[in-house]
């Protein structure tokens, strides 16, 4: 059984620590904190998007599915959206158009990627906390409405009431320890059985260390990095990040936190190919049951870490969303730093929680068959920025255009396609022929 107290006082712990921050603000430009920060101070800010559901999820299942061969693909996929990133990042210019805070949203052209970076946000918040939704159901065998409101309040008050200051303290103390807990744990965990025993053991009960076939895992490898760059490009909390990084340090930043990226990437599937190695099932939801239920100080790490990613991939899309509200309040209000309206956010805020809450619980038996458009969702929005690498421009009306059309095919493609693979690579090839059209006709 779980001690539920002990996690209680690591988020009371944490409330306490930030409680300087929380609601303190009396200026939106408080709020978002825009001051200049360092090397030290960007990576962190950088490496927090990375910790989405996705990264999470995609981990275990990649690693059941493809074996070994997930090491490869978690060692390309932060390599390749590290080149895509720099490049992106390259000047002020570049940041500028692409930033959503630069729009002017009393402008038709605007309104629409506005509420497309606002569905990538509530789309990711949706997805993580189903995510805990499952764990507390499928199981802890709990009530959910419990756990799933006690995570919400706890993301709300630390990421939507402390602003930007809030996530990035409590983001990078949690990314601390999630860093060091997951990688010495798959550390200790082979330096005491020995990775000889390991590769004996996964042999013995699997065929290989090889699973799938090469066209499987390039199908697996399209869907992390189409669904990591959509929620990466699409996240306000992101590019705020990039903007404040001093520019002789943003290409460290990115570099260094790619780097932890990949660690944090590959110490899941080492932990996943040793437990592999330990069982006798290929099934990613028996695996993690399993790991839960065996009460030991290996599954205490497992949920704790994986409650801990879930919260600051959903605090900081909490965030970006309240960030998205105050700029359209501000723009068609002309209030910049106005106390009033920072209060409608916190009000917007804590009815998008409640809301999010009975949704995801809800929903949540049904997250095989809408988690396909979201995969859409996030590849198509990933593919007007990287057709922007080519042409070397990036249009917010085609992006606009391309994303928008694609998120209402992207109904009828997550129903239609079996296989849950399939729906990045279909989407991608989709959302380009548009693309190009759409600027043909520009």
């Amino acid at each position: 059984m779980f001690d539920w107290y002990l996690l209680l006082f690591i988020a009371f712990t944490l409330v306490i620590l930030c409680i300087d921050k929380i609601g303190s603000h009396r200026s939106i430009y408080e709020f978002t904190n825009r001051k200049e920060v360092g090397l030290s101070g960007g990576t962190y800010s950088l490496v927090i998007p990375y910790m989405t559901g996705a990264t999470f999820l995609f981990p275990f299942l990649f690693t059941v599915k493809s074996g070994i061969s997930s090491f490869f693909i978690f060692l390309i996929s932060p390599l390749f959206l590290y080149i895509i990133l720099r490049s992106m990042i390259s000047s002020q210019e570049r940041i500028d158009e692409m930033l959503p805070d630069q729009m002017n949203y009393t402008e038709r052209k605007n309104i629409i990627p506005f509420f497309l970076f606002g569905i990538s946000s509530l789309g990711s918040i949706l997805i993580q906390t189903t995510l805990m939704v499952m764990l507390f159901q499928d199981f802890f065998k709990q009530p959910a409405s419990l756990g799933i409101f006690l995570f919400l309040i706890f993301s709300f008050v630390l990421f939507g009431l402390g602003g930007r200051s809030g996530v990035n303290r409590v983001g990078n103390l949690l990314l601390i320890g999630i860093l060091f807990t997951i990688s010495f744990t798959v550390l200790i965990l082979y330096l005491r059985t020995g990775t000889g025993i390991v590769y004996q053991q996964i042999t013995r009960n699997f065929d290989g260390l090889y699973h799938g076939s090469i066209i499987e895992n390039i199908l697996c490898f399209l869907t992390f990095i189409f669904v990591m760059a959509g929620q990466t490009f699409t996240s306000v909390y992101f590019w705020e990040s990039v903007s404040v990084i001093r520019p002789n340090h943003r290409i460290s930043a990115l570099r260094y936190s790619s780097f932890s990226w990949t660690a944090l990437l590959l110490s899941f599937t080492g932990l996943s190919i040793y437990l592999l190695s330990n069982a006798d099932t290929l099934t990613a939801t028996e695996l993690m049951k399993s790991v839960i239920r065996s009460n030991n100080i290996l599954s205490h790490i497992f949920v704790y870490t994986g409650i801990a990613m879930l919260a600051v991939g959903t605090g900081h899309s909490l965030y970006s969303l309240l960030s998205l509200f105050l700029h359209l309040r501000t723009a068609s209000h002309n209030q910049q730093s106005s106390y009033h309206t920072l209060k409608q956010a916190y009000l917007f805020g804590i009815v998008l929680v409640v809301v999010i809450g009975f949704t995801c619980i809800n929903l949540s038996e049904f997250f095989t068959e809408w988690l396909p458009y979201f995969i859409s969702f996030f590849t198509s929005a990933a593919v007007p920025f990287f057709y922007a690498l080519v042409k070397n421009n990036f249009s917010r009306s085609h992006f606009a255009m391309t994303v928008g059309m694609m998120s209402i095919a992207g109904v009828p493609l997550s129903i239609l396609i079996s296989e849950i693979w399939l729906v990045a690579p279909i989407t991608a090839t989709l959302t380009i022929c548009v693309h190009i059209v759409g600027n043909k006709f520009k």
